[in-house]
């Protein structure tokens, strides 16, 4: 018959209780012992895993020049039901992805405080591999998130001095990290916005500055006829021109049908100030072919009304 073992009367306290409290508390922390090691080893596997698979991932890179997110996930998924061939756990559980990413951030995190990046566990880091890296599937590159390095770093400072870090005291850092970096936004956003609100006003007080220079020496320019009217224009057009940015052909309100000689005059200052050479040479021809159109139909009515 089987044994109630909560029910049995605890002995009386002694010398063979105290052998007995001895005795159990070393089988647990062997047992504790073993249970952190299977984590410790599996962990190391997956990081193991996560290497091999991204290396792969490179390769596929190198070999296909179209190389694409989906091909990263192809590769995933015919590994993932490669082993659910194999052995009955789900697909979905076997986290090639995960491991991936936490490969890439513990390198990255190496590149920064080596090896105390080993510190950290597969689990820490997959508990953060979201938030702490930037990962592109595509170009299989990353980077490390604002924030993130200095808690990775106190964290494994901590555990390499001989201090521990509970998982409560992990979750804490986390949600400390979380905070402080929404802070740090915070401030860069307000920063970004006072930055963007005093370029904007610099910009205005240039414009207006600007604006009040060259009204002065146009004014003057004219009243004194150091420069008229259509050579301003065109040296307006010209200056545009070489700024990349060219104004309109509509010449401010130009009309063909109505113009005048005046108009005619800046139309041509202005195509000649803006380079427009080959276009002067076929309005010239076409105008000279259209006058001597012309000339022929007025000697026909000129010798009809003479004949008449």
């Amino acid at each position: 018959m089987a044994t109630d073992f909560a029910s049995q009367p605890s002995p009386a306290p002694s010398a063979t209780g105290d052998l007995h409290e001895v005795h159990h508390e070393t089988a647990v922390a062997e047992i504790v012992s073993l249970i952190l090691g299977k984590f410790s080893e599996e962990g190391e596997r997956s990081f193991a895993i996560g290497k091999r698979a991204y290396e792969h991932a490179l390769w596929l890179k190198w070999k296909f020049p179209d190389y694409q997110s989906a091909d990263f996930n192809s590769m995933v998924k015919q590994i993932r039901e490669s082993v659910s061939d194999h052995i009955p756990i789900k697909a979905e559980s076997i986290r090639v992805s995960d491991w991936v990413r936490c490969h890439v951030l513990r390198e990255l995190c190496r590149d920064v405080i080596a090896d105390l990046a080993d510190q950290l566990s597969m689990n820490e880091y997959r508990a953060i591999v979201g938030k702490a890296l930037s990962f592109s599937t595509k170009d299989l590159t990353g980077h490390l998130n604002l924030g993130w390095l200095d808690m990775i770093r106190e964290i494994a400072t901590n555990r390499i001095s001989g201090g521990r870090v509970s998982r409560k005291d992990f979750d804490e850092r986390v949600a400390a990290t979380i905070q402080h970096i929404a802070t740090l936004m915070a401030a860069d956003a307000r920063t970004a916005k006072k930055a963007a609100l005093s370029e904007a006003k610099a910009k205005r007080r240039a414009a207006k500055k600007t604006q009040k220079a060259l009204t002065k020496v146009l004014s003057e320019g004219i009243a004194n006829e150091h420069v008229s009217p259509e050579h301003a224009l065109s040296i307006l057009y010209s200056v545009a021109k070489q700024h990349g940015k060219p104004m309109s052909r509509g010449l401010g309100g130009f009309n063909p049908a109505e113009c005048t000689e005046r108009d005619c005059d800046l139309l041509a200052s202005t195509m000649f100030a803006a380079g427009k050479f080959a276009e002067i040479v076929q309005l010239q021809a076409l105008l000279t072919k259209i006058m001597s159109s012309a000339g022929e139909i007025l000697n026909a009515d000129r010798y009809a009304s003479i004949a008449s």
